[in-house]
C-alpha cells in the first residue's frame, strides 16, 4: 500500500472529519487588460459596483462613450495601447482614459451635420455629448490619450 503522502489530496481529504470544507477563495488577480469595447464596458460596471455606485444612467452613458472610444482606437487609431478607468475627485467623478498609436485628434463633426443614412462618423460627437469633460493629450512617444470624465 502506498504511503498517504504519495496520494493527491482533494479539498475534502484535507479537511478534518466532521467539519465542512471552507469555500474556495478565488485567487487575487489583476484585472485582465482591456482589448475590446465589451471588456471596457465590463470594467466600468465592475468599478462602479465595487465603489457602491448604483450605475444607472451614468454607467449607461460611460459605457456608450467607451464603446466609441475603444472602437475608434481599434479602427482608426492604430490599436488600443492603454485603457484605464478610476474614480476621481474624492469619488465624485468617473475618469476614463483610452490611448492609441495615432497622433491625429478625433474628427469633430456635429451630429446635426451628418447624413442620417450614412454609417459612421458620429463617435466623437457622441462621446462629447455624453461626457462632462473630454481632453485629448499627445503622448511623448507618439499617439494620444483621450481622457473623459462623468459626474457621479
Amino acid at each position: 500500500m502506498p504511503h498517504d503522502d504519495a496520494l493527491p489530496l482533494t479539498p475534502e481529504a484535507a479537511v478534518p472529519e466532521g467539519r465542512p470544507p471552507e469555500p474556495a477563495r478565488p485567487p487575487e488577480l489583476e484585472p485582465a487588460p482591456v482589448r475590446t469595447a465589451g471588456q471596457a464596458r465590463t470594467a466600468l460596471a465592475r468599478l462602479l459596483d465595487a465603489a457602491g455606485h448604483p450605475g444607472g444612467q451614468v454607467l449607461a452613458d460611460a459605457q456608450l462613450a467607451v464603446t466609441e472610444l475603444v472602437a475608434n482606437a481599434l479602427r482608426h487609431g492604430g490599436g488600443l495601447t492603454c485603457f484605464e478607468a478610476r474614480l476621481g475627485r474624492c469619488g465624485t467623478e468617473l475618469v476614463v482614459e483610452v490611448e492609441d498609436k495615432d497622433d491625429r485628434h478625433p474628427v469633430v463633426l456635429s451630429l446635426h451635420d451628418r447624413d442620417p443614412a450614412t454609417a459612421g462618423g458620429r463617435g466623437w460627437a457622441i462621446v462629447q455629448a455624453l461626457a462632462a469633460t473630454c481632453q485629448v493629450v499627445p503622448l511623448p512617444a507618439g499617439g494620444k490619450r483621450i481622457r473623459v470624465t462623468f459626474a457621479l
